[in-house]
């Protein structure tokens, strides 16, 4: 259980670097701007997500398409949730906000944590000869500087009315295809068929032994939910209270 691999340092730290220069450059360069023209490059971002994700499919169904491709993963949220983030201007746009920033926020928290979950060091070391481990690398990459954008930007300004419950609430939702899809396909979706923390693998497995298969994968499913919307959650008020706390310092500094 390898939280960082030394391929992660000497990759992750760098582009963290990076992105959190282009975000200090663009909020330089955008800061007077309407959010209008604030958000185009989160547009950008958004338009490049979908095409990575064209890519990986096009290449997968070439190639005869591996079920693991489908867009039941957890991650797979960003190929629908930073385009409606991005270009959504109807009534509830600031709680589509609200969620988008959530779903950055617990990929950004993760990735900082436990990055070789996300994807591995083989991805990495692949990534110049592999198209879809340079997908799986460059599309997390890529929602990362999203987050950094959001923040950078202010694309979003948290408002506890409305937005929680909504990230819960899409996060359930996803919870649900999700789960069901994997049983079905047999597919290790978002973790959902079986678990690619070794330790934890066993310990259900061993389980398995004790209940049963059906009463097991019951309860690892609605561990793993109820994991996934914690998570979710709580990525989203540390977001929430890393935004208030820079508020803060930007009165002190002007006061």
């Amino acid at each position: 259980m390898e939280l960082w691999t030394s391929e992660h340092i000497m990759t992750l730290l760098p582009s963290l670097a990076v992105m959190l220069v282009i975000g200090f450059v663009l909020r330089l360069a955008l800061k007077n701007k309407p959010v209008e023209v604030r958000i185009i490059p989160l547009q950008v971002l958004a338009v490049i997500i979908v095409l990575l994700e064209i890519g990986k499919q096009v290449l997968s169904l070439k190639q005869g398409y591996d079920l693991y491709h489908l867009p039941f993963h957890f991650c797979s949220l960003f190929i629908f949730s930073l385009p409606v983030m991005a270009f959504y201007r109807g009534k509830h746009c600031e709680v589509v906000r609200g969620v988008g920033a959530a779903l950055c926020a617990s990929l950004m928290l993760l990735m900082l944590i436990y990055p070789n979950l996300i994807y591995s060091a083989g991805n990495i070391r692949e990534f110049f000869t592999n198209f879809f481990s340079f997908h799986t690398v460059a599309f997390h990459n890529v929602v990362m500087l999203a987050f950094v954008l959001i923040v950078a930007l202010q694309l979003h300004a948290p408002a506890p009315k409305g937005e929680p419950k909504a990230a819960m609430l899409f996060t359930m939702g996803f919870c649900v295809v999700s789960a069901t899809m994997a049983q079905l396909l047999k597919t290790n979706y978002a973790n959902y068929y079986s678990c690619n923390i070794p330790p934890l693998e066993a310990v259900r497995l061993s389980l398995q032994d004790v209940l049963g298969y059906g009463v097991t994968q019951a309860l690892y499913i609605l561990i793993v939910s109820a994991l996934n919307v914690l998570f979710v959650l709580g990525s989203y008020w540390v977001y929430r209270g890393a935004r208030a706390l820079l508020a803060e310092k930007k009165k002190e500094t002007t006061v």
